[in-house]
């Protein structure tokens, strides 16, 4: 009687089985990538310049109100900060800051509305009310970007979908449009697959400062996306790092989180405008 046949199959040489273990592993990592890779929100045959932006229409968060707790970094010619803050923003122009702790600066208070801006200096128990130019020809302010233009880039405020934005061209992975007024040139790259803002382009008029922003580490907020990381680097050495730890929209914000009260026996100042220094 024949012996039965052992179908079995042996390898003699552990490197061979080590090699075969490797090979496996990589075409299963790779597997796994594929489908966990992001899917492009709009395939390229039909990328064109009008489908971006109505797709970015489409996925951006329309909101009346925010509220958010940022770490945020600046770092400029004439100080630094860095520390915890805390925004609540109310359409149309309703806004308040709260530093939770500033390294090198007064901690203070800030609330605001259309063009007007309240601070609050608790350890000198002092206040400033005025105009936000105001502000921003003090010491206090040393960025040649405006306050509201920051408070917009910090709030996801931008311009790009205004009818005055015109697509200005292409690079190998970006869409780039454009839109200018009479005191900037703003230039958008955007992620023309997955319907994303990555880089804005800030240039003051004529031959100003130039600010590069950078969004980065996109996480997900309901259907739609939004950057967790913000970098803004300027030609003038005005820095800033934002890093978004909570962040809500369309809630309802407290009357109360949108003024301040001021102690009875707090003194007005007037904040040293450049020039009279």
């Amino acid at each position: 009687m024949k012996e039965p046949i052992e179908y079995c199959f042996h390898i003699p040489d552990l490197r061979i089985r080590l090699f075969l273990a490797a090979f496996l592993l990589s075409i299963l990592t790779g597997l796994l990538i594929t489908n966990c890779a992001p899917k492009p929100k709009i395939l390229p045959q039909d990328r064109t310049p009008e489908n971006v932006l109505r797709c970015i229409l489409k996925n951006r968060i329309e909101f009346t109100s925010q509220a958010c707790l940022l770490n945020l970094q600046l770092k400029g010619e004439e100080a630094k900060f860095s520390g915890e803050v805390e925004i609540f923003y109310q359409t149309p122009d309703s806004f308040a800051f709260y530093p939770r702790s500033f390294l090198g600066a007064d901690i203070f208070k800030a609330v605001g509305a259309d063009d007007t801006l309240t601070i609050y200096f608790p350890e000198k128990n002092q206040y400033f009310s005025g105009r936000i130019s105001d502000l921003e020809n003090t010491r206090l302010w040393s960025w040649n970007i405006p306050f509201q233009m920051l408070l917009h880039l910090i709030l996801g405020k931008e311009d790009l979908l205004e009818p005055e934005v015109q697509f200005a061209g292409k690079t190998e992975k970006y869409f780039v449009y454009r839109h200018e007024d009479e005191d900037w040139i703003k230039e958008y790259h955007v992620d023309a697959g997955r319907c994303r803002l990555v880089k804005t382009s800030l240039t003051e008029k004529p031959g100003g400062d130039n600010y590069q922003i950078e969004y980065k580490s996109y996480t997900k907020y309901d259907s739609n996306e939004v950057p967790k990381v913000v970098k803004i680097i300027s030609s003038s050495r005005e820095n800033a790092l934002i890093k978004y730890e909570e962040r809500k929209f369309n809630l309802s914000i407290p009357a109360t989180k949108l003024r301040l009260q001021i102690p009875a026996d707090s003194k007005r100042v007037d904040l040293k405008s450049r020039e009279s220094e």
